[in-house]
């Protein structure tokens, strides 16, 4: 006669959703409550059927099997708003949780008028129920919830229906026996359902807080982009002025007039410098295109150009690229994954540098693109000095700076761009020493808007 207090199964409602997790545990939390009903169903029919032989007591049972029934009918209610949920990615509210949690205790007390009211062991059911919804609903309905409980307690004091005992000299032990299963079943049920609405709020505050980090997250980077706009607006009118020197001084150093001043002994210098004063007005060209534009491009298409455009920025670093052809018939977010693996690249190549190795003499650069499962993974791999493992742990997740002068933003914003595309960026050892970078990427990644001026930041 104590089902009513399946309502204690009841989690909290879940809060604005963060993402889905939230909804989730709202509708385990309706599941649970709608199987532990049930439970509890067939353990209020166990004991009309057996009480009266077991314990001597005669139950009034016409008016029992209705409410058994009326409950069965709200618990079969309780199954198809569960699936309407489902269906429709919602979650229970305030409100329904505590409809729930009002006919559980509407229930509960018309089974202890008909069985002996206060005076029954049972009485003190109301407490678990109370002691849950403290935890799982606003202090208003708990006050609510607590003056209803109330109102049914007090009138339970004044009219009920005895139970009737065919040996009333044994009502004592009866009553002692049920005060005894009443505090061993309210203990499992505060302790077990408390414990598990404890766990689901934790969790809730640990993706809370998640959640502001990668909003802090993102707001760093906004910062930067926004400095890195400010930054290409200003070196446009610097770097004219330099490629107009460059291109005249060659010009000079190209008359035959000329050809016995000194500056004839830099022709080779000037048109490197020259290359790479257009380089950098290409690369602010395409910082100020939109790049959501950009169709998403095979990366058998698109991975000869990039390698090219990448040893123009490096040409003391030699780079082998290849991509395994289940890969390279997939689609790439060509903005983004140049960027993200430019950054990686750079890195790569001054590691390599300060490890003392050239194009001539070390090993290359090697980027490979393969295809696992539902992913794509790019590694980079380099022979540098390699990174410890306390600064891997660090790398991405803000900017950290490096022993080669770096600061980590570079770094730091691919790892963010990795992220907005659905994957990440990791560091592992290089068993021929150095360090071998994946970026790992779903292959349904949807294309984001991208992170202004990646490419100029070197960490």
């Amino acid at each position: 006669m104590h089902s009513q207090i399946a309502m204690t199964a009841t989690s909290p409602p879940a809060a604005p959703a963060i993402g889905s997790a939230p909804q989730r545990h709202s509708l385990v939390s309706l599941r649970r409550l709608c199987w532990l009903r049930w439970a509890l169903l067939a353990g209020q029919a166990m004991l009309l059927v057996s009480c009266e032989s077991l314990a001597g007591i005669i139950l009034p049972y016409k008016p029992l099997l209705f409410l058994f029934v009326v409950q069965t009918v709200f618990n079969v209610f309780t199954v198809a708003r569960l699936h309407w949920h489902t269906r429709h990615n919602t979650m229970p509210s305030d409100g329904e949780l505590m409809v729930q949690m009002m006919v559980d205790l509407t229930a509960l007390s018309a089974i202890l008028f008909y069985t002996g009211g206060a005076t029954n062991p049972f009485v003190s059911f109301y407490l678990p129920g109370l002691a849950i919804a403290a935890a799982i609903l606003p202090w208003r309905l708990v006050v609510a919830l607590a003056a209803y409980a109330l109102a049914c307690y007090s009138m339970l004091l004044l009219e009920y229906i005895p139970l009737d005992l065919h040996n009333p000299d044994n009502a004592v032990n009866y009553h002692l026996a049920g005060m005894w299963l009443n505090f061993v079943a309210s203990a499992v049920m505060i302790a077990f359902f408390v414990a598990r609405l404890s766990n689901v709020l934790r969790q809730r505050d640990a993706q809370l807080n998640q959640a502001r980090e990668l909003l802090l997250r993102e707001a760093r980077v906004e910062a930067l982009n926004d400095q890195a706009a400010a930054v290409a607006h200003e070196i446009g009118t610097p770097l004219a002025t330099l490629a107009v020197i460059a291109g005249e001084l060659r010009a000079d150093s190209e008359d035959a007039r000329r050809s016995t001043t000194p500056v004839a002994d830099y022709q080779p210098d000037l048109r490197t410098m020259e290359q790479q004063l257009e380089l950098c007005r290409s690369i602010l060209a395409r910082l100020r295109a939109d790049n959501e534009t950009l169709a998403p491009q095979r990366i058998d298409a698109w991975l000869a150009p990039f390698v090219e455009r990448w040893q123009l920025r490096h040409p003391q670093a030699s780079l082998q690229a290849a991509a395994a052809p289940e890969a390279g018939k997939q689609a790439v977010d060509t903005a983004r994954v140049s960027q993200i693996l430019t950054i990686v690249l750079d890195n790569a190549a001054r590691s390599q540098q300060a490890a003392g190795h050239d194009h001539r003499q070390g090993p290359p650069l090697r980027l490979a693109i393969v295809r696992e499962g539902e992913a794509l993974v790019y590694r980079v791999t380099d022979h540098g000095h390699g990174i410890p493992a306390t600064l891997r742990t660090r790398l991405g997740e803000a900017p950290v700076a490096s022993a080669h002068g770096g600061q980590g933003i570079g770094l730091y914003l691919a790892q963010s761009a990795a992220r907005q595309l659905g994957g990440q960026i990791a560091w592992h050892d290089n068993p021929a020493g150095g360090t071998v970078v994946e970026l790992r990427l779903p292959l349904t990644a949807a294309p984001e808007p991208t992170i202004a001026a990646q490419t100029d930041f070197q960490p």
